[in-house]
């Protein structure tokens, strides 16, 4: 019955998408340039290109795309490409290629995004409003980027001016669950030396209820009576943690100095805060009087017992602030890049209650612990590029990144304030070290073959990690030793230009990347086991395989097709409890280099421009992913199998209008419930946009999302139908 029914919505995707490609289609001209095959691209080669020509999958996002579909956050502006799939609960993350992006390198600006922490992006720290443009390079990258780029690259550029005199650009927009954006950028070229950048972007919710709370039952007669939701495994959902609630503020700034046309130096800062709590709790259980349970026992409509404790009510309290700064010196003519950043995380961590077993409310203001792991990061880059050197053009360069973490655990006399520290109970600390060199050639050895040959030679150090804990019985101070790997990563590509409007290309690349830092050096205590560093495991190898064909069908339809293989070998993963192994009187758990994975897919992409009226476009995948362990193969069920995204947009005098569609597969085992809490629900989602230019550089802007009000679970609850108005000025 599963299956038929997501074939049915599989069928309906592909009826809409048939539907609106054929009469009202997607994305103006510009949006058009997200697949255009003149368009120009450099994160693909470290080479300006055009994207016909580059031997790799990559699409492009741009401001005036990020304008016109009413974009809030970075995650929205990625969602509709090609091979990308975003979870629809709060705060979500993407995947690439079934990669999450502790697997994907993140840029901004050339600055790397991943944290130290645990290689993940916290793509809300990145102010939408101030990306000039995204490039999104999907494969294996690590010849020419290093660790990280496994599935991709994401290469954001923000905003400067292009010109002498300032430009403004204002934007205010108001929606569900008193969802807020606010920012102000300010570019301004003062003479043909000097231009500057300031900005600031706030964007806050009170949440939606997404989280909830279940419980196992057992035999026996509790003091109250509930009729609570019962999901496929048995349990009952008794109640929420409350609406997650978050804020995210940015400033930007940046100062540039042309020495002339050719030459510039420019220094950038950012600082970002960002918080999440939940707030409003509810329990589904109630008294005699009418009044919300929170701790004893309850009997179930099934004759069950389920034990209530209100600490299972509370969430967390989030905080995270980072500041970036980068320098960068660039000669065009010269084809020289020179650069130095340092993004330092101030505060990383979050505080949770220590709530009695007997107290019977939610608001509890008493004692409670604090984990923080701030850490920081230091990057040097230098790069230079020979063009045209008979048929040669090679690029080659040098990095040196070092990486710093430091986790403190706490105990706190109010639980939602991280500064009422009573006692420091512990302390992680671990560094790393990366040289590496690259050099790439591209080899154009007759008119219609280009071949690439890539190399980069990593040598990793892992620093020795310090580990102390006081919480016990015992004091425990111990240390790591450093280890030092050496890894090569070559990737090699081939480009046939069949005719003017044909490429077909193949590619193999090697990637690596480094165990993440908590992994190897982070202690952190569960109600009946622990999680112990692991400081000996080895980087993660993965080899990609990849083929592709890029047509231009006609003067206004672009198409492309790309195939892929991956595998990646000493994946890390945790384990479950050691047998005979004990920490502080607990069980233990680590990760360790368990198993490999294989991960597949074909993408297609589509765009057309129907009318001076009209633009649309499509685009598929399917991927499947599978793991292998002692022997065995088993599906990643979190990698959805089916992505369909297609969209229609209009333009008409002062109106633009878009409308998004997406079909996005379950992610679990075919025979676990759905449509439930835990469930990964298929789904398929309409998102429209309506843009009216009131005055010159002023546009109104309306917004819906899930405009059908489709109910699914993507783990959590997500928020079902959502508006949005605001209001665009530029000047």
């Amino acid at each position: 019955m599963k299956k038929a029914m997501n074939n049915k919505a599989l069928l309906a995707a592909l009826i809409c998408t048939s539907v609106l490609t054929g009469g009202t289609t997607a994305f103006a001209e510009e949006s058009v340039g997200e697949f255009a095959l003149d368009t120009m691209v450099v994160t693909a080669t470290r080479t300006m290109k055009q994207l016909q020509e580059v031997p790799a999958s990559v699409s492009v996002v741009t401001a005036a795309d990020i304008e016109k579909k009413n974009i809030t956050s970075m995650q929205e502006a990625l969602q509709h490409l090609p091979g990308v799939y975003m979870n629809q609960s709060a705060q979500s993350g993407i995947q690439l290629r079934g990669f999450s992006s502790e697997d994907i390198l993140i840029l901004v600006d050339g600055m790397q995004m991943n944290t130290t922490y645990d290689g993940s992006a916290n793509l809300n720290t990145i102010p939408v409003e101030n990306i000039e443009r995204i490039e999104v390079l999907r494969g294996a990258a690590s010849s020419i980027y290093g660790g990280y780029a496994v599935g991709g690259v994401i290469n954001i550029t923000t905003k400067e001016a292009q010109k002498i005199g300032t430009n403004v650009n204002a934007v205010v927009s108001y929606g569900s669950n008193s969802t807020w954006k606010k920012s102000l950028q300010v570019n301004s070229k003062v003479n043909d030396k000097w231009s500057f950048g300031l900005g600031y972007e706030n964007r806050k919710s009170d949440g939606y209820y997404g989280a909830y709370r279940t419980a196992k039952g057992s035999s026996g007669t509790g003091t109250y009576t509930a009729n609570l939701p019962q999901l496929g495994n048995g349990y009952y959902v008794f109640g929420s943690q409350g609406e997650r609630d978050w804020e995210h503020e940015n400033y930007n700034a940046h100062i540039k100095y042309n020495f002339d046309e050719n030459k510039f130096l420019k220094y950038t800062y950012g600082k970002t805060k960002t918080t999440f709590s939940y707030a409003n709790a509810k329990s589904y259980v109630r008294d005699s009087a009418g009044n919300p349970v929170y701790t004893g026992t309850v009997t179930t409509q099934n004759g069950d017992k389920i034990t209530l404790k209100a600490s299972k009510f509370y969430g967390y309290e989030n905080w995270y602030e980072k500041d970036t700064h980068a320098l960068t010196y660039k000669d065009e003519e010269n084809k020289l890049t020179a650069s130095i950043s340092y993004v330092d995380s101030k505060k990383d961590g979050f505080t949770s209650p220590s709530v009695p077993d007997t107290y019977n409310d939610i608001d509890w203001m008493g004692a409670g612990s604090y984990s923080s792991h701030p850490g920081k990061v230091v990057n040097y880059d230098l790069e230079k590029a020979w063009e045209n050197i008979g048929k040669h053009t090679i690029v080659a360069g040098a990095n040196f990144k070092q990486e710093e973490m430091t986790q403190d655990r706490f105990k706190v006399s109010n639980w939602k304030d991280e500064n009422s520290i009573t006692a420091h109970t512990g302390q992680d600390h671990g560094k790393v070290n990366n040289l590496a060199v690259f050099i790439q050639d591209e080899y154009k050895f007759n008119d219609p073959w280009t071949m690439y040959l890539g190399l980069r030679l990593d040598h990793y150090k892992k620093g020795s990690g310090t580990f102390m804990n006081t919480d016990g019985p015992n004091d425990i101070h111990e240390t790591s030793e450093s280890k030092t790997y050496n890894e090569l990563s070559p990737k090699v590509a081939f480009d046939f230009k069949a005719d003017e409007n044909t490429n077909y290309y193949v590619s193999y690349g090697h990637s690596f990347r480094p165990p993440t830092m908590y992994k190897m050096y982070r202690y952190s205590e569960f109600s009946s086991y622990w999680y112990v560093p692991n400081p000996d495991l080895d980087p993660e190898t993965s080899d990609t395989f990849e083929l592709g064909m890029k047509k231009r069908l006609s003067d206004n339809t672009d198409l492309g097709v790309t195939l892929y293989h991956v595998k990646t070998d000493d994946k890390i993963e945790a384990t479950g409890l050691l047998p005979g192994e004990s920490f502080m009187g607990k069980g233990v758990k680590k990760y360790i280099n368990l198993s490999s994975e294989k991960r597949k897919g074909v993408e297609f992409d589509l765009t057309h421009k129907f009318s001076e009226k009209f633009n649309g476009y499509i685009n598929y995948a399917w991927q499947r992913g599978t793991k292998e362990y002692q022997g065995k193969e088993s599906n990643q069920y979190s990698i959805p199998k089916h992505l369909l995204h297609a969209g229609v947009e209009y333009n008409y005098d002062r109106w633009n209008a878009l409308l998004d569609c997406q079909y996005v597969s379950e992610r679990q085992n075919p025979d676990s419930p759905s449509g439930e809490y835990g469930a990964e629900d298929a789904f398929f989602i309409v998102n429209t946009a309506i843009n009216y230019t009131l005055s010159k550089g002023m546009v109104l802007q309306f917004g819906v999302n899930n405009l059908f009000n489709r109910e699914f679970y993507c783990s959590e609850a997500t928020s079902g139908r959502t508006y949005n108005v605001g209001l665009r000025y530029s000047f």
